[in-house]
């Protein structure tokens, strides 16, 4: 059980926390609140601030939401942060991404059909989440070598941090994974 409140939408009195609940039903795509944002509701602020982070790294940018997203699965996963491995996986199944992929990249990494470059970008994530002090010039450049910019690079760390911050939160507050 959570160690916070679970707002649902139909609770919310706070005219901010509703504005941010209706701006994430409508931009995940899902039509829900994920109860990651919902355990933030007493604190509008804090809901906004992270409903904001969220947004800019996950939906917005260059690289595809699809990768980001797998980026996080492999930190989650790393983290054995059932919260956001579970999430991830599900949504990622909501986006098209088959159920073999999916498989693979928990279970068999180096066997999961995905392109080198896809690959290359996901395992960048999971060092700069896991072992950022690891990361190498060489590192920066097989992934410029892919084709990769700095803004791209720059967007696979920022969701490295992000979904760092993410198994934090959920695990420390033993966050109840949403009714998928």
């Amino acid at each position: 059980m959570s160690r916070f409140p679970i707002v649902e939408h139909d609770q919310v009195t706070d005219p901010k926390v509703r504005q941010i609940y209706d701006e994430i039903k409508a931009e995940l795509g899902f039509g829900i609140v994920p109860n990651l944002f919902k355990s933030m509701a007493t604190a509008p602020g804090f809901l906004g601030a992270n409903w904001s982070k969220f947004r800019s790294t996950i939906l917005q940018g260059r690289l595809p939401r699809t990768l980001k997203e797998m980026i996080g699965v492999a930190i989650s996963q790393a983290n054995d942060s059932q919260y956001a491995l579970k999430v991830h996986l599900h949504g990622l199944t909501a986006l098209g991404i088959s159920e073999e992929v999916l498989t693979l990249l928990v279970s068999d990494f180096e066997n999961c059909p995905l392109p080198e470059r896809e690959k290359a970008v996901i395992a960048f994530g999971l060092r700069a989440a896991t072992r950022p002090h690891d990361l190498s010039t060489a590192d920066y450049q097989r992934l410029w070598d892919l084709g990769l910019d700095d803004v791209e690079v720059f967007e696979i760390i920022a969701t490295a941090n992000l979904f760092t911050g993410v198994n934090q939160y959920t695990d420390a507050i033993a966050l109840e994974i949403d009714s998928l």
